[in-house]
């Protein structure tokens, strides 16, 4: 990897300052147990790498910085939207909450129970288990359409 694109890398938060100091240094072998953890830069470098050809071009970069940017907007929005639900700010959307939830309210009878999305049996929502709701129930929108099915 380039230098500049190590340093884009690096300034996008995506790269280590150790990694960047580290390709001027022979490699080392990786310990068995790392080896197998998957690695979040290479998975990130990999998914904007769009060609494949090892290399980060500046629109390949524009193009995954900019995805990254609205995949952080949207989680943003929904934390804010779960703090919002949280009435008693425990952390969690409990039986009472989850009935206040708008597209609980839109489903009507046909709501699915809070049990369908509680992966871990306690009996309420943690985020993940939200967006897990949201993602299941909310209309998906194409943006090429103005936000519209």
């Amino acid at each position: 990897m380039s230098r500049v694109r190590s340093l884009a890398l690096l300034l996008a938060g995506l790269l280590p300052a150790a990694l960047l100091q580290a390709q001027t240094k022979p490699a080392a072998p990786a310990p068995a147990a790392t080896a197998a953890k998957p690695d979040p830069v290479a998975a990130t470098f990999k998914a904007w790498d769009k060609n494949g050809d090892g290399q980060l071009s500046l629109v390949e970069f524009r193009a995954g910085w900019e995805q990254m940017q609205a995949a952080l907007r949207v989680e943003q929005a929904l934390r804010r939207q779960f703090a919002t639900l949280d009435a008693n700010h425990d952390g969690a959307i409990d039986a009472s909450e989850y009935g206040n939830l708008v597209l609980i309210k839109q489903a009507g009878k046909a709501a699915p129970p809070l049990a369908r999305f509680d992966a871990n049996g306690d009996g309420k929502l943690d985020f993940s288990e939200y967006v897990k709701l949201v993602q299941a129930l909310a209309p998906q929108q194409d943006v090429s359409k103005g936000g519209k099915k």
